[in-house]
């Protein structure tokens, strides 16, 4: 097969990281595979170490109909030459000019991955996500297939009246060497136990989803312990939050880590990881921390749930912005040694059911069905949860 995959941001988030699997899976098992992005960065770079093809036709993260246009004329020719067998868009705006490309082309498979519906973030105006729902309700006549990677996702785009017969389940997945075998984990608790000051981690974008004010305002409450934030990633608003610590004098708590290129290193020297974020689809980082048997305390947003708490029982979930219940959670993890190497054996366990072998498995299902736009795929997770 000849594959195309179109991504709006080449920063490393989680739709990037997503694509980046899907492209060494599909290209080692020797289909031919090429990449667009909107942007050059970092996911550039990352493809050609893998030896993927890789164009830039630069596609505006906002609504910009000058541009947008410009954008699909070069991708609808791009498209055109290549013959392409599916095309297969990641991001909102990606996947609004890829699909329309793909439709004019008459490609047989035009997928689009949503890696949460942007008219489920709660902080937009309810005019914005009406004019989101009814972008994605037109745009998803045009894909032959739409793939979420939470039920969440799933159930909520269903109940606002994308064709369900169109959509399938797809949970992300990480790789099975990043995850840790139960000695490894056992050794590194008893490590960390030895320890005088915890730590509690955040890995990600510096983005307004990633709601990183509450974890500031959760931080403070910790001032005085003997307890260390530390916030790995950069992103857009990297600059913003360096100046609010500062202002806030939660330098000596708050430290910013910046990029690193092992996170999974970082991970194994923390206690806690922190998800604070109002929108996500599912979050990369919360599979890589279960990984690494790291708790977890996060914010109950997109297919976390589906993850580390189906029945409610863990009690490790928070609504937004309910700081008082995001320390208490933490500060209990803290505490206990006892409780949080469990969790940690517990996340363990459960990731072995997300990972990206499965993940690929089940698009390739998705790219070898023959009744375009007519299966509704569950995946294995899905199943084994009802």
């Amino acid at each position: 097969m000849k594959i195309l995959y179109v991504i709006t941001g080449a920063d490393i988030g989680g739709a990037q990281k997503h694509l980046l699997y899907l492209s060494d899976c599909f290209k080692k098992k020797g289909h031919e595979v090429h990449v667009v992005l909107g942007e050059d960065g970092p996911l550039q770079h990352e493809l050609l170490k893998q030896n993927i093809d890789v164009t830039i036709i630069p596609i505006p993260r906002t609504i910009v109909l000058r541009q947008d246009f410009k954008a699909l004329k070069k991708l609808f020719l791009f498209i055109k030459n290549g013959k392409y067998d599916i095309v297969h868009s990641h991001s909102s705006k990606a996947g609004i000019i890829a699909r329309l490309a793909g439709f004019l082309n008459r490609i047989d498979k035009n997928i689009f991955t949503a890696h949460g519906f942007v008219f489920t973030d709660p902080t937009l105006s309810a005019k914005k996500r009406t004019m989101y729902l009814w972008l994605e309700k037109l745009f998803s006549y045009f894909s032959t297939d739409i793939i979420t990677v939470s039920a969440f996702d799933y159930h909520q785009g269903k109940a606002n009246g994308i064709n369900g017969r169109k959509m399938s389940i797809i949970h992300n997945g990480i790789p099975e060497k990043a995850i840790i075998s139960s000695p490894v984990l056992t050794q590194k608790q008893q490590r960390l136990r030895q320890r005088d000051k915890k730590v509690i981690g955040f890995v990600g974008r510096f983005a307004s989803e990633k709601n990183l004010d509450m974890l500031l305002r959760v931080a403070a409450r910790f001032t005085g312990q003997n307890v260390a934030f530390w916030l790995i990633g950069d992103g857009p608003l990297y600059g913003h939050y360096q100046n609010v610590i500062t202002r806030r004098n939660l330098e000596e708590i708050v430290l910013l880590k910046g990029h690193q290129d092992n996170v999974l290193g970082w991970m194994d020297n923390m206690d806690a990881m922190i998800i604070t974020s109002h929108k996500e689809g599912l979050p990369f980082v919360l599979l890589e921390a279960c990984g690494r048997g790291l708790p977890v305390i996060s914010t109950d947003v997109g297919g976390v749930k589906e993850v580390v708490d189906p029945d409610g029982k863990k009690e490790i979930l928070v609504a937004i912005n309910d700081d008082e219940a995001m320390y208490e959670k933490l500060h209990s993890l803290l505490v206990n040694d006892s409780y949080r190497e469990e969790l940690g054996r517990y996340f363990l366990k459960v990731v072995g059911r997300f990972t990206v072998e499965q993940m690929c498995r089940e698009t390739n299902e998705i790219y070898l069905a023959h009744r375009k736009g007519l299966r509704h795929h569950v995946s294995t997770h899905q199943k084994q949860s009802n």
